[in-house]
């Protein structure tokens, strides 16, 4: 007879343990570096939530995960409510971006290019089906802008023609767009017309490189791209028609050097964090970004035409703004900061605090601080000198008054920061 115990009747099939990383970044952050150095992987759409955001299952890797669509900044669909959560409207164009890829993506077969990972536990990368980009359909369709984290990515000139050719034909998210050179007011003040005693705060257009939260940000100064990409176009020609041998260069702790940005496989300028001297690897800052790349293997010292000039780019802190310290919240505030960021921005310096610029900016009309506040998703440091910061501190008390009396995200149950009062450095 048939032995039980190898048996049909004893006989089971393996378990296949699923992983489902969404809202774990410590699990996702493990199934990273092999997702990176996969390139493109085999995935199946599982579920389609926004115009750039998916949930897919991946067979290679048994896991169920949050993709978010790179490069692109796409309107918001409408949320139902749900548990007693009100319910929030689409913005313009948001449910036709989410139609749209959902009648290309859902429940299909695509490829997906992991980049990153935020710290939400999602994924951050492009999304394939048919061999199309669908972060660049999506701009094709006038249902995406361009991000400015674009511009280091591979796929920035295809997305950049797109957006151009949408703009030319006003289509749909650009459909009131008008091209304005902007002129500056030489008797115009500054937000805040008490900063200084003497003069009102200098302008300065500038795009942001890099978002460590939604407060802490690296940007670049508009007027100083051509110099940059002339540094870096020499540099990256002297690299390629002279390649460093392997382990011929050994870098110090906050050595200048060029430095291979692992997303791209590009030469950049880099300042070295730390050395690992076990591995022989290295952590690097990118002093023309502000981003970071850990255990970096490919390193090579660079004349000092190159490592002389400062960085292009600066940190600096949306004045006295502090962000959520809650993960989602945090995540929350980061992508709608992000919304606001495709185009060239307007700064202006407030303070400065531990040597850190605290700064406002504003894109196209819009305070980026106090569009945050007003959304209620950060909170503000109150400033005791009212003769130095009393306008400031007078809109961000506003903004923070809307946010209350409408209910808008944290404020969603109620006042959350009387009870946190101190933590968060408020005073009565």
């Amino acid at each position: 007879g048939i032995n039980a115990e190898y048996g049909h009747k004893g006989w089971e099939p393996p378990v296949h343990k699923v992983a489902d990383l969404a809202g774990n970044p410590a699990k996702a952050k493990g199934f990273l570096p092999f997702l990176q150095r996969a390139e493109r992987v085999m995935a199946v759409v599982e579920f389609v939530s926004s115009g750039s955001r998916a949930r897919v299952y991946i067979p290679r890797e048994t896991c169920l995960a949050t993709i978010l669509l790179s490069g692109i900044s796409c309107p918001k669909a409408a949320r139902p409510s749900i548990k007693g959560m009100p319910a929030v409207a689409a913005e313009p164009f948001g449910d036709e971006a989410l139609e749209f890829i959902r009648e290309q993506i859902m429940q299909r077969e695509v490829e997906i290019e992991i980049e990153a990972c935020d710290k939400a536990g999602n994924f951050i990368g492009y999304l394939f089906t048919d061999d199309k980009n669908m972060s660049v359909e999506l701009v094709k369709e006038g249902l995406a802008s361009v991000h400015s984290s674009a511009e280091r990515g591979k796929y920035y000139d295809q997305l950049s023609r797109a957006e151009a050719e949408c703009r030319a034909a006003r289509k749909k998210i650009w459909k009131d767009y008008v091209e304005t050179i902007v002129e500056k007011d030489e008797g115009q003040d500054a937000t805040d017309s008490n900063t200084t005693a003497t003069k009102a705060a200098t302008e300065t257009e500038v795009v942001v490189t890099h978002m460590d939260n939604c407060s802490k940000l690296w940007v670049q100064r508009c007027s100083e791209g051509p110099a940059l990409v002339s540094l870096m176009n020499q540099m990256r020609a002297e690299l390629i028609s002279n390649p460093p041998l392997a382990g011929s260069f050994t870098p110090k702790t906050n050595e200048i050097c060029a430095a291979i940005f692992p997303v791209d496989n590009n030469w950049y300028r880099a300042k070295v964090v730390k050395v690992h001297r076990d591995t022989g690897l290295y952590d690097v800052l990118f002093i023309d970004y502000g981003n970071q790349a850990n255990n970096v293997s490919t390193v090579a010292p660079i004349a000092n035409q190159y490592s002389s000039p400062a960085g292009a780019a600066t940190e600096c802190q949306l004045a006295f703004i502090v962000p959520p310290e809650d993960e989602e919240w945090a995540a929350d505030s980061m992508r709608e900061l992000g919304s606001l960021l495709n185009n060239k921005l307007v700064l202006k310096t407030v303070a400065k605090i531990a040597g850190v610029d605290q700064v406002s900016v504003s894109a196209g009309g819009t305070d980026l601080a106090t569009h945050l506040l007003s959304n209620g998703l950060v909170e503000f440091e109150k400033q005791k000198n009212r003769t130095r910061y009393g306008t400031l501190m007078s809109k961000y008390e506003a903004a923070m008054t809307d946010a209350r009396k409408n209910r808008r995200n944290r404020f969603r149950y109620g006042d959350f920061t009387s009870d946190d009062a101190k933590e968060f450095g408020y005073s009565k």
